[in-house]
């Protein structure tokens, strides 16, 4: 894989990130601050919480929470090596504590196959699906207006792929470490990974999980089984699209134990 120069951005808030993309980065936290589900969420937790950020990308999810609670035990995932050394940068700067691990999560551990997008690595994955990213691309271009010659570049920059392999290991090796009692907050944002990382949490585990917040694409009844597995565990389960993914795959879940 070849290795993506850090870019580094001032947030609104006036913290310098970096991560593979600088516009990349502020469209990502546009999509975080704000009313968003991520925001209120984080409103509910407390220091000393824990909270696993899978999917963590830069760790921008995670430079907001700690920002809008301090003291909080934070542990991400990117398994991209050059994501994962933005992610490293930017816990150093602003997660006090936190923990940068470069594995993703699935159903079970060992080496897969990762699609890497350098451009726009947030689009990453190890379950490419091409008519999917089309699909909520277009959604997104169709609901903001984006203009034609962004659209294109947009399209460019997306095609632009690159095959390694990565690290993977689940969410109950994880938790099998034993300093971790609870996790107030599991965070999911995979790229149409979701389910395989609730498959590698074993039944023993569930209670440990307070709440969840989780990207879900909705192919062949996803979002239905993903909603269905959480309230059989307990949860209270809330979904929300966003307007820019209207008529994508695109959903958040979000789930707490009453």
């Amino acid at each position: 894989m070849t290795t993506t120069t850090m870019a580094e951005v001032t947030l609104p808030d006036g913290r310098a990130v970096v991560g593979p993309s600088g516009p990349e980065l502020l469209g990502l936290w546009a999509e975080i601050t704000g009313d968003s589900p991520l925001a209120v969420t984080a409103g509910e937790l407390a220091a000393g919480d824990t909270v696993l950020d899978v999917g963590a990308h830069a760790g921008l999810s995670s430079v907001y929470v700690a920002g809008r609670r301090p003291g909080l035990r934070i542990i991400g995932f990117e398994p991209a090596p050059s994501t994962y050394d933005c992610l490293a940068e930017n816990f150093a700067r602003h997660v006090p504590g936190g923990t940068a691990v470069r594995y993703a999560l699935g159903a079970a551990a060992g080496d897969r196959p990762f699609v890497f997008h350098p451009y726009l690595s947030s689009n990453s994955t190890l379950y490419a699906d091409e008519a999917d990213e089309a699909g909520n691309r277009e959604a997104f271009f169709a609901n903001t207006g984006t203009d034609p010659a962004t659209r294109e570049a947009i399209r460019s920059l997306q095609a632009v792929s690159q095959q390694t392999s990565v690290p993977v290991t689940t969410l109950t090796g994880v938790l099998g470490g034993g300093d971790i009692d609870e996790v107030a907050l599991l965070k999911i944002d995979v790229e149409r990974g979701e389910l395989a990382v609730l498959d590698g949490l074993d039944e023993s585990c569930w209670p440990r999980i307070r709440r969840i917040l989780a990207e879900v694409h909705d192919l062949d009844g996803r979002l239905a089984t993903v909603v269905a597995r959480l309230r059989r565990h307990g949860m209270r389960v809330r979904t929300h699209q966003a307007p820019m993914y209207a008529g994508g795959s695109v959903h958040t879940v979000l789930a707490a134990r009453p």
